[in-house]
């Protein structure tokens, strides 16, 4: 039964028992703390699933707890520590829960093997973590016209997915309505801009280059999905779910998680596109964690608007593999490719070694990851100018009061 799997089959690694024994160690009340992962995120509340521990060592039993639960929501305790929303639980996560007789609370967050974060939408500062502990990261794309395959939305989700700590593979779906010239096109420029990612032609409605795909992957793996809508990702769900086949030989079925019976219902949802632009329409409206029959772990989640930078300098060299390569021969560690004197990027620019295109693209990003950092150090040094003259206030009265 699926919700009596073990921790294991749902993604857990030797990694997280050093964060485990961490956590425990500051456990002073003596309560029954299990592990769980996020499955699902909504508005203050979460859905988890226990994974089976009974007779595990250096676990607590947990008899009647395997298995789904929803409406979990965080501790008060954990509302209190919290600094940041980063710091609160995002699918994929693994978090400690403690089951009592008020429910299921989440006391903490087991640090994380890999976040995907981007910048926060609009004019918010900071970081937004869209999902955790993701192994593999695909990125994908669609060769049905449009606005579904653009190099510079690829540069962004190369330079995501490095600072996320995730492995990328690019897709390029729907590869049953371009014609040949699109398709090499594509491959050509995915190819350029990352050269060691592998890049895969798959249909999810044909089933083209899904066996390629599904052999790069292994039961247990955690495999995240970034792209906008309309590319196809529920639909990659769906037929990943629809391709993979049980021990008893029948078709694989798409499992919500913590549902040991194939619930009809629990597919993803799949959408159309809009005929003028063939720009997608929304229908994952959340992220969502699936656990499919063949063993891997999916997680399915809305399509993005706009991917900000958000991540370290190395992370977005990263995503510019010749200039990472040409940054090691600067005069200056630090050099920043602007103007410095021997800057190997620079004379490779001249010489016409780097194409102007991609240093464009990787200004660009540069200045956005700048801005982006610097308005979120303002802003964080505001709220802890405004923390402090509410302590010294505070102070202030209670001196006056004589206390």
């Amino acid at each position: 039964m699926d919700h009596d799997a073990n921790a294991e089959a749902w993604g857990w690694k030797p990694e997280f028992h050093a964060s485990w024994a961490a956590a425990m160690e500051k456990e002073r009340e003596g309560k029954r703390v299990l592990p769980a992962r996020v499955t699902a995120r909504g508005h203050h509340r979460y859905e988890v699933i226990i994974p089976d521990l009974d007779g595990r060592p250096g676990f607590p039993d947990c008899p009647g707890l395997a298995g789904r639960h929803e409406g979990v929501a965080v501790s008060g305790r954990f509302r209190y520590d919290a600094e940041d929303p980063g710091d609160y639980p995002v699918v994929g996560d693994w978090v400690l829960v403690d089951p009592d007789e008020d429910g299921i609370r989440i006391r903490s967050v087991l640090r994380r093997r890999s976040a995907l974060t981007r910048g926060r939408a609009g004019r918010e500062s900071g970081g937004q973590v869209l999902a955790a502990n993701i192994d593999t990261l695909l990125l994908v794309f669609a060769l049905d016209g449009g606005r579904n395959f653009l190099p510079r939305l690829l540069e962004r989700s190369l330079v995501a997915a490095r600072n996320s700590g995730a492995v990328p593979c690019i897709l390029l779906n729907k590869a049953d309505l371009a014609s040949e010239e699109d398709r090499e096109r594509a491959f050509l420029e995915a190819e350029y801009a990352a050269p060691s990612v592998p890049v895969l032609a798959v249909s999810a409605r044909t089933g083209e280059g899904l066996d390629d795909l599904r052999a790069r992957l292994s039961p247990g793996e955690t495999i995240g999905m970034l792209g906008k809508s309309g590319v196809g990702k529920s639909a990659l769900v769906n037929a990943l779910a629809r391709c993979g086949r049980d021990e008893s030989g029948n078709d694989g079925v798409l499992r919500k998680a913590g549902v040991g019976a194939p619930a009809p219902d629990a597919s993803a949802r799949e959408g159309g596109i809009r005929p003028g632009d063939l720009r997608g329409r929304h229908t994952t409206t959340a992220s969502r964690l699936y656990r499919l029959s063949s063993g891997l772990l999916l997680i399915d989640g809305p399509g993005i608007r706009e991917l900000k930078i958000w991540g370290s300098a190395e992370g977005l060299e990263g995503g510019f593999p010749e200039l990472a390569a040409l940054s090691g021969r600067c005069r200056f560690r630090d050099c920043g490719h602007t103007g410095e004197p021997g800057c190997a990027v620079l004379e490779a620019l001249d010489s016409g070694e780097l194409e102007p295109s991609r240093y464009l693209s990787y200004l660009e990003l540069s200045r956005e990851r700048d801005r982006l950092e610097k308005r979120t150090d303002e802003r964080a040094r505001r709220v802890d100018k405004r923390k402090w003259k509410q302590i010294s206030k505070q102070r202030k009265a209670l001196n006056q009061s004589g206390r």
